[in-house]
């Protein structure tokens, strides 16, 4: 069997959900809905660690296939050369938001972990991602245009 690319995980839920087709890798707050309906049912979380929305779903890892960590993340990027004072003062905003206390529920209710970290935080993490995925996607021929 194959993997069949789909525009989105709406279309590949709703095929999942009609039995069209036997397995699905989607987001959890794409999936969420479905999860708490019972429409649907997870065998995994495919990031290093279990999710807070999801604590009782194992790991990939935990599941059979050590190592395995990939998972789905947010952030807000603003331009190159902001400067220092307005990047440290969007910096506290995002981080401040992200961390108020109906900001975080809502955004646990929706199936998203909320973490709110710093800009070097989350340049690191962008540059970790591009070094653990860029020479695949170059290998398969992908262009990011």
């Amino acid at each position: 069997m194959g993997s069949v690319p789909y525009r989105g995980g709406a279309p590949a839920l709703n095929d999942l959900i009609g039995g069209h087709i036997p397995l699905s890798v989607n987001n959890v707050p794409e999936a969420k809905a479905q999860l708490d309906a019972g429409a649907v049912r997870a065998l995994g979380v495919t990031t290093a660690t279990r999710s807070p929305v999801l604590p009782s779903v194992p790991t990939v890892a935990e599941a059979g296939l050590p190592g395995y960590d990939t998972g789905l993340w947010w952030g807000v990027v603003a331009p190159a050369g902001l400067p220092p004072a307005v990047k440290a003062k969007l910096e506290r905003s995002v981080a401040e938001a992200v961390k108020a206390p109906g900001v975080s529920q809502r955004l646990l209710g929706l199936g998203a972990a909320p973490v709110g970290s710093t800009s070097d935080d989350f340049a690191a993490l962008i540059r970790a991602e591009y070094d653990k995925w860029g020479p695949v996607i170059k290998a398969a021929g992908i262009r990011g245009e």
